[in-house]
């Protein structure tokens, strides 16, 4: 991640996102939370990515431990700098 501040990017929608976004130029860390990433899927990571974004992924993963887990290794494959995890649904 980059060491500029992360801005949240509280869309509705791909097209919004990337027209608040053209000032940028990359230059910024971005968060996706859950509305945008719903809606957009995880194509609008790769969007991201290709215009040179660093991404928080801000899903506020809440399970039972397996789930999340699975739900992590999914996410990896996505290539983002920051995902979060509430680690209070237990052990291993």
């Amino acid at each position: 991640m980059k060491t500029s501040p992360i801005i949240a990017l509280d869309f509705e929608s791909a097209q919004t996102t990337f027209e608040f976004l053209s000032a940028f130029n990359g230059d910024v860390n971005v968060k996706v939370g859950m509305q945008l990433y719903y809606k957009e899927g995880p194509a609008i990571i790769e969007k991201l990515k290709e215009r040179g974004f660093d991404i928080f992924l801000d899903l506020k993963l809440h399970d039972i431990p397996n789930t999340v887990k699975s739900a992590m290794e999914v996410l990896a494959g996505l290539g983002v700098g920051l995902v979060n995890v509430h680690a209070a649904g237990g052990g291993q």
